[in-house]
């Protein structure tokens, strides 16, 4: 009885709160019918239900008016008001064309809608490669971003030239690298060195490590015979074209950036610790090669005549190389009116490489102006300068170099003797101590190398174009443009006195 009592009241709330509430059934379309599976939320309450495969729904809602928000993927969002007595609407969902309208840049700085462009076109943003940045080359922060891309980076340390390749390598004499367009303009991308054969040689910067990424509007990527015809026989393995900032109408803008990265040595080779110096089993402190007596601690005379012990050296490889450093600042200012626009830019980048002493320093100066002259005239120049030192190049390759020639150390030599590298002679000139190796007419001490040996590269570079467009007509325009890519490098090559070569 008692539980009778209490069923009675609950069964009168129930009746209660049904006779606050009351039922809208609807249909949700669009210009091609119904809209399967559009979620319709009441405003300001978390009630809401989802439309089925005819596009009808049925929701309970609050006694009184409400306001229905429709959302569908594809569509512009909705909002539909409901009288007190309306109890079967119907809502008209409009398609959302914005993300089919993607603006890519083709040729001469021609934008155009992605849909209309009859060949593939990929784009990059262009926040991925400012906020985790490569400090060498604005190229290698494309790895893993471009489909079908391969991207060999190079391995003469900071400012070396890198290369990438789009969909496969499509010659077998001439080079297979991508053409670079800034703002329209082919630029010069050679590296006029690298290396021909496992020897070596010196890998030397290329026209892409000085593009600057905090400048950079827009990365589109044209793989294929489809971007020569756009620019010509050069562009037959493909085109990335980047297109730079431009001043900003009505307002001023002033942009900081600054970044930090560190880099050390990964991929090293491994090798084993149990045997020092000499050969067959037989000890030989003066000998290069690391398959003598077991490695005990014995108590020896060293290679350069003085008590050590016997003992591995695990990390005397991995301990050569220093931990990299890139820090890079840049500011920016962009402002200007509906008539003329200005973007200036100041970035500075510092780079310590991963082989001690091989540092660059660069400064980047970028100015652009716009103008539109009158209703049908308008002109846009834009000038950059870049100033770049690298100090210490390194060799690459199986020539005595730092890196080749660490790789040779014995595995019992601590880097404390390595580090005695050099002694005066008679007459007080520096001479290189002897160095443990069965191959002493190639290879020698890395740090003499390091320190007595200098391959440093400046460069200025002067970039620019200036461009006049007329239009002639809503349809027709005609276009003059005059540009400039001048590269002034200078090497400063130096070796000490009983350097091997």
């Amino acid at each position: 009885m008692q539980k009778l009592l209490l069923l009675i009241p609950l069964l009168f709330l129930g009746i209660l709160l049904r006779a606050q509430t009351r039922v809208i059934n609807g249909k949700v379309v669009s210009a091609e019918g119904p809209v399967t599976g559009a979620s319709i939320l009441i405003k300001g309450t978390t009630l809401g239900t989802a439309t089925g495969a005819d596009g009808t729904f049925t929701l309970d809602a609050p006694r009184g008016k409400a306001t229905l928000v429709v959302t569908s993927v594809g569509y512009v969002k909705s909002e539909r008001s409901v009288g007190e007595n309306e109890t079967n609407i119907e809502i008209t969902l409009v398609k959302d064309n914005t993300g089919l309208s993607e603006i890519v840049v083709t040729a001469l700085g021609i934008t155009r809608q992605s849909k209309t462009l009859p060949y593939a076109t990929q784009n990059v943003k262009v926040g991925s490669l400012t906020e985790v940045r490569d400090p060498n080359n604005v190229l290698n922060s494309l790895q893993g971003k471009v489909a079908n891309a391969v991207i060999t980076q190079g391995s003469g340390g900071p400012g070396s030239g890198a290369r990438i390749v789009l969909r496969g390598n499509r010659s077998i004499q001439g080079t297979n690298n991508a053409l670079i367009v800034v703002d329209g303009v082919p630029i010069t991308n050679d590296t006029y060195s690298a290396a021909g054969s496992d020897f070596g040689s010196v890998q030397s910067s290329d026209g892409a490590s000085n593009i600057n990424p905090d400048d950079i509007e827009s990365v589109t990527v044209l793989p294929g015979g489809s971007a020569a015809a756009l620019y010509g026989s050069q562009a037959g393995n493909g085109v990335i074209v980047i297109t730079t900032k431009k001043g900003t109408k009505d307002k001023m803008t002033v942009t900081v950036n600054s970044g930090l990265a560190f880099e050390n040595a990964w991929a090293l080779p491994k090798v084993q610790n149990t045997y020092g110096q000499g050969n067959g089993g037989v000890l030989d402190p003066t000998s290069g090669e690391s398959w003598g007596a077991k490695m005990t601690g014995q108590s020896i005379t060293n290679y350069l005549g003085k008590p050590s012990t016997y003992s591995p050296q695990p990390d005397n490889i991995k301990d050569f190389f220093r931990t990299g450093l890139g820090v890079n600042n840049s500011i920016s200012v962009s402002g200007g009116t509906a008539k003329a626009q200005t973007y200036l830019s100041y970035t500075n980048n510092i780079v310590n490489g991963i082989i001690p002493k091989n540092d660059l320093t660069s400064h980047t100066v970028n100015l652009r102006i716009t103008n539109q002259i009158s209703k049908r005239f308008s002109t846009d120049a834009k000038v950059t300068y870049v100033n770049e030192i690298i100090k210490h190049m390194p060799r690459t390759g199986e020539e005595n170099a730092p890196v080749i020639d660490i790789y040779q150390i014995p595995r019992n030599v601590p880097l404390s003797d390595a580090k005695q590298y050099d002694s005066l002679n008679n007459v007080g000139v520096p001479v290189a101590t002897t160095w443990p190796s069965t191959l002493s007419s190639i290879y020698q001490n890395p740090y003499w190398m390091v320190n007595n040996t200098t391959l440093d590269q400046t460069r200025n570079r002067i970039m620019g174009f200036l461009s006049a467009k007329y239009d002639i007509t809503n349809c027709l325009n005609i276009t003059c443009r005059a540009n400039i890519d001048k590269i002034m490098d200078q090497q400063d090559i130096i070796y000490y006195q009983s350097t091997l070569l």
